[in-house]
């Protein structure tokens, strides 16, 4: 292991760690989550000198980790009668992803966030129509094109729905 490498590792590990802790609430899933990223960052460190911000890069793999240990739970959960399901509401993935979404419409063009904001508060197509004067064919666009354009910001897939994310 190269010593730029490991001295970038060693500086990143405790924010690696409080990441983890805020991701999972658990100090053994944290910690194992820690190791795991450490140890893909080291199997891969022939790609160092072409990582861009290595500190961007090693926190999406814990949170890809972080993910991929969450849909493990919920696949062995649902296979297994005797533990009670979840509430999906409550699960820090989809609490991770709804702020992603709140702060990525806060990225978006001011209309966009308009429109997504009346439509967070739970107004009907018809009210925003009324309440940004327009026409209730051009509000329903509007919003068509501004779920699109966050659509495309966080990378959700067509079929998946945001709206519920909205809504909270």
């Amino acid at each position: 292991m190269n010593n730029a490498l490991s001295s970038a590792i060693n500086d990143l590990h405790p924010d690696l760690l409080r990441y983890a802790h805020y991701l999972s609430d658990q100090t053994d899933t944290a910690e194992e989550l820690v190791q795991q990223t450490i140890e893909r960052l080291l199997n891969r460190q022939d790609q160092a000198e072409d990582i861009q911000d290595l500190q961007k890069y090693t926190f999406s793999i814990l949170r890809n980790l972080h993910n991929d240990f969450l849909r493990k739970k919920q696949r062995d959960q649902a296979n297994d009668p005797e533990i009670e399901s979840a509430d999906p509401q409550s699960s820090a993935s989809q609490k991770l992803f709804c702020q992603q979404v709140l702060a990525e419409i806060g990225g978006l063009t001011r209309a966009h966030q308009e429109i997504l904001s009346l439509v967070k508060f739970g107004h009907s197509y018809s009210q925003i129509a009324k309440i940004l004067d327009l026409p209730p064919g051009t509000a329903m666009s509007r919003i068509s094109r501004a779920r699109y354009a966050l659509r495309q910001s966080i990378d959700v897939p067509m079929d998946e729905s945001i709206s519920q994310w909205l809504a909270e």
